[in-house]
């Protein structure tokens, strides 16, 4: 994702957004973003019970939108504002988003290749290894806008936003059978639609 944000994990930003997907854990959040506050103080605050606000806290907590600090007798909670950042940067822009979705479906060798390969949208090399180079020419093909056929100069002008080698490309894609090429128009093979699916 970004250069600088630790990746978060999807199970990690579903809990975060489904622990704010409730108007009682917004409002404590909001209470308690600016300073630590007790149960006792928030029950009173909201006018609901501090069995309910220790839910609710609990939750917030598990999803790792709050901390908790003891001072005999009470708990106090503070919101950890930079968790919730993170979680929002994580989501901000097309191409983390793309990343989140799409990371669940490669196994842990296709995110490894697509990282040591890629750097962001561009393509650094083309890798040697057959399975390797399988991996990255479906991420090309993953990445160029869906038609349903190709002019060959304006699938070229597509790859050539991802690798400069834009005739490899189009070459591997006819040999590995993703595409077909007749008259100068390429269209994508039933192989090639799967990828484009996943």
């Amino acid at each position: 994702m970004s250069n600088q944000l630790p990746a978060m994990a999807v199970e990690e930003l579903v809990a975060l957004f489904k622990a704010l997907a409730d108007p009682t854990r917004l409002r404590l959040a909001a209470l308690i973003v600016d300073r630590s506050r007790c149960g006792q103080d928030l029950a009173s605050e909201l006018g609901i019970s501090t069995g309910t606000v220790s839910h609710h806290l609990r939750v917030l907590r598990d999803a790792g939108l709050v901390r908790e600090s003891r001072q005999p007798p009470f708990s106090f909670f503070e919101l950890d504002l930079a968790a919730l950042q993170n979680a929002l940067k994580a989501v901000s822009n097309k191409k983390a988003v793309r990343e989140i979705a799409g990371d669940e479906q490669r196994t842990s060798e296709e995110k490894k290749v697509i990282r040591t390969f890629f750097d962001g949208p561009r393509l650094v090399a083309m890798p040697a290894p057959r399975k390797k180079k399988q991996m990255v020419l479906e991420e090309i093909l993953r990445r160029i806008p869906r038609r349903k056929e190709y002019e060959e100069r304006e699938l070229s002008r597509y790859i050539e936003t991802v690798f400069e080698d834009y005739c490899t490309v189009r070459r591997e894609w006819i040999m590995g059978r993703y595409m077909v090429r007749e008259n100068g128009t390429y269209r994508l093979t039933d192989l090639g639609r799967d990828v484009i699916a996943r």
